[in-house]
Order: structure tokens, then sequence, then C-alpha cells
């Protein structure tokens, strides 16, 4: 009978053996060393009121280490029940953890420009991932796992292969991102990048070829957003662009498959966002009506 910690470090491997994202292995790691703590010595004797305490922690977690706690559960235990090292899964009998949803919050190109101008252009890595963060939406994450076999630069058919939640590959077409396709030409010519993660620590200062921590990417965006002097977080990128995407009249099923939402009702919150194009349309809308009286 394997132990829980057995157990973990089986599932870690299973990841490591399908190229999971870096980032999102330490986030299991992370969580699931936590679990380790409180669980006992065999997988078969947690119980659903032990990882519900758990889950609970001393009363200080946030709703969203809570629910990325539980995310990180489930997904370990469909793995465990999948593999028949155990044969119920306790967080069936849980009730999942959610958290308020936070409406998207688009920068605007204003702000957009002062971060650019902020990066070096002999930041030629950290100008080539944030700009291919803005024109595509694709994630953090999604960016920083990209290989350099994922990446087709070829002449009217630029695209990008990603990995997303869950592992769910899907092709992002780079026909919207002009500036992203010069920049990685460029970023792949000069770096001398043939095989192997595309963004990676720099070989002069002794950097790793493995994929940046999302850490170092985060120190860099943060000192680019105080010399713009713009409050903004990575992910906002994304909120963007979908936004973007979406008031430019672009199909939201088109936006959805860009931005690799599983459902509909994702991306339709980026319609939402946009009070200025609602007013825009129904003043549109008043004056054909007047037209037509």
């Amino acid at each position: 009978m394997a132990t829980t910690a057995e157990t973990v470090e089986q599932f870690l491997a299973s990841l490591r053996a399908r190229h999971a994202p870096a980032n999102t292995i330490k986030a299991y790691s992370h969580d699931l060393r936590h679990f380790l703590a409180a669980a006992p010595t065999f997988l078969v004797e947690v119980t659903a009121p032990l990882i519900q305490e758990f889950l609970q922690g001393d009363g200080h977690h946030s709703v969203a280490t809570r629910g990325r706690r539980y995310s990180t559960l489930c997904t370990f235990y469909h793995w465990a029940i999948r593999q028949e090292l155990v044969s119920s899964n306790p967080m069936e009998r849980l009730d999942p953890i959610t958290q308020p949803q936070k409406e998207p919050r688009p920068l605007a190109p204003e702000e957009v420009d002062k971060i650019f101008k902020a990066i070096s252009p002999s930041r030629l890595r950290d100008r080539t991932l944030f700009m291919l963060l803005y024109e595509t939406g694709v994630r953090v994450g999604e960016a920083l796992a990209l290989q350099y076999s994922d990446v087709t630069l070829a002449q009217d058919d630029e695209k990008i292969r990603v990995f997303g939640k869950g592992q769910r590959e899907r092709t992002v077409m780079l026909t919207a991102a002009p500036q992203s396709i010069r920049l990685l030409r460029r970023h792949l010519k000069e770096s001398h990048i043939t095989s192997g993660s595309v963004f990676r620590g720099d070989p002069r200062y002794g950097g790793s070829p493995l994929p940046l921590d999302y850490t170092v990417v985060q120190k860099a965006w943060q000192k680019y957003c105080q010399a713009a002097g713009v409050q903004a977080t990575i992910h906002q990128l994304r909120h963007s662009r979908a936004s973007q995407l979406i008031q430019a009249g672009v199909p939201v099923t088109t936006v959805r498959k860009q931005m690799g939402h599983r459902n509909l009702q994702s991306t339709l919150r980026y319609a939402e966002v946009d009070q200025a194009t609602v007013k825009q349309d129904l003043l549109e809308y008043q004056r054909r009506k007047g037209k037509r009286g």
C-alpha cells in the first residue's frame, strides 16, 4: 500500500512526464506539501472531514488560497482514482469552494504604450514576452511553457501551440499579432534558440535553458510598470486583448477559441465590460429608428 507522500510524488512525476508547465507543477507541489503535513501516512485513511478541516486551515487563509487548494486536491484525487490508487474520492463529498468573479479590467491603450516605452529595446526577451501576452491574450503560464517546436513563423501561417488549463492543447493564430511575429523572429535569432524553451534565462548571465520562473517575470513586469507610472497586473494584458477583440466585432466564438476559454460564459464577461460600446450601439439604434420614423 502506497503512502500518501509516495502517491503525491507519483502524481507530480506524472505531471513532469506530460511536460506540464513548470509553474503548474510548482503550484501543485506547494499545495500538496501543505496537505501532506496534515494528512495521515496512508492515502486510504484520508477522509472528507479531514480534508474539510485542512481547507479551512486556521481561518486566516483567503478564499483564493482555499479555492486553489480545493482545485489541487480535486485534480490529485481524479488522477489517483484513474490510477486505481484509491477506490473512492472524498472530494466528491465536499462543497466546491468558489469566489466571486471579478469583472475583467482591461488596460487603456495609453497605459500599455507607457509600459512598453519603459522596456528598453535591449530587453528583447522581455519585450517579446509581454508583447505576445498583449497581442494574443495567452496566459502567462502558457507563454512561459512555450517550446521552440511550438512556434511556427512561416509567412502567412504564423501561429503558436500552447497548453492551457488541464493541459488542453490549442493553436493560437498570430494573424493579428504583427509585432509579436517580428519580435519572436528577432528573439529566436539573436538568442540562438533552435530548441527547448522560448523564454529562458539569459546565458550571458548564467541563465538556465529551462523556462523562466513566474516570479522572475513578475518582478520584471513590476519594474517596468513602476518606471511607466502605471499600476497593472500581467493578467490585465489578457483582459485587454479579449476586450479589444470583442469591441472590434470579432465573433464571440472566435474570441473564445483564441483565448482558450472552456465555456462561452467566460468570454461573454468581456462583452459586458465595455459600457462605451453599449452606449454607442444604443445611440446607433436610436439614430436608425429616427430615420425610419
